[in-house]
């Protein structure tokens, strides 16, 4: 994709998608399994004129940094954003994982990061993944031995229209015939590039070691110390991030605002709820 670049900063390469726009950037954190070339939620903030800089987490795509935390690798956010001569931005955007980042980049980088966005975050101060059966298998199919393989599996799945719509059902509590149908022809095609182009690498598994319990305290103090206006969205519908942890956000960020979406799955930016996230967002970032 245009745009999609490799940085060198003191920590190493860092693969990064810078989009200019009407509108000072969003710093933008993709979730697990993407990229800073997935479109998983960013198309968003591009619609409503601003800029795009976004990041390939440690252990995605390109960036070789070696098994950072978020804090850890605020450095290397700061030196890429300066490298392309961004002084100030809108917000600091997360999605799933990669809301993470986002809460440490809010909390040590304020210039970059006036307002912060999180979108179907997890872990919040509850560990991820949400249930006992999801944290046994997700490290083994999606860790750096296996996912390689499963996601080959999962792009020829979806190649299929069956397979595509088995893939998104996985990411929804509801029957995915109760919804699927809704999404227009276009929405589906996003969804479909979205999953060919996942993959694990090692940065599922170092996403998983941040998500753990017994790190819950350090998450519970990172989300006090967060002093700028924060816009939370969710949906009950999530297959993929329980709705409590929307909920502790919100309890736990001080003048946090939750806005529940109708979105029947974990893919918010897609289908109706589109224009629910993004008046959301444009509300939340209209200058007071």
């Amino acid at each position: 994709m245009d745009g999609v670049q490799v940085v060198g900063t003191s920590l190493g390469d860092v693969e990064i998608l810078y989009l200019p726009g009407v509108k000072p950037p969003v710093l933008f954190f993709p979730g697990g399994h993407c990229r800073a070339g997935s479109d998983c939620g960013w198309s968003l903030y591009t619609s409503l004129g601003y800029g795009v800089l976004a990041f390939s987490r440690p252990g995605y795509g390109r960036t070789e940094v070696g098994p950072l935390t978020a804090a850890e690798f605020l450095p290397a956010v700061a030196e890429s954003a300066r490298r392309l001569g961004i002084e100030r931005a809108t917000a600091a955007v997360g999605v799933s994982f990669g809301g993470l980042q986002a809460i440490a980049t809010a909390v040590s980088l304020p210039h970059l990061a006036p307002r912060l966005v999180l979108h179907s975050c997890a872990p919040s101060t509850h560990p991820y993944p949400d249930s006992p059966l999801q944290a046994r298998i997700a490290p083994v199919v999606f860790g750096p031995a296996l996912s390689g393989l499963a996601w080959k599996a999962a792009a020829r799945s979806v190649a299929t229209d069956a397979g595509l719509r088995r893939m998104a059902g996985t990411l929804s509590d509801l029957p995915a015939g109760a919804w699927w149908d809704t999404f227009p022809a276009e929405d589906r095609q996003r969804a479909r590039e979205l999953f060919q182009g996942m993959a694990s690498g090692s940065g599922f598994a170092n996403d998983l070691r941040q998500a753990r319990r017994a790190r819950s305290s350090y998450r519970r103090r990172t989300q006090a110390r967060i002093g700028c206006p924060t816009l939370v969205t969710a949906s009950r519908h999530d297959g993929g991030v329980a709705y409590a942890h929307a909920e502790d956000f919100r309890d736990t960020i001080s003048g946090a605002r939750l806005v529940e979406l109708s979105a029947p799955s974990h893919l918010f930016w897609l289908g109706s709820s589109r224009g629910e996230a993004a008046a959301a967002v444009r509300d939340f970032l209209a200058p007071s």
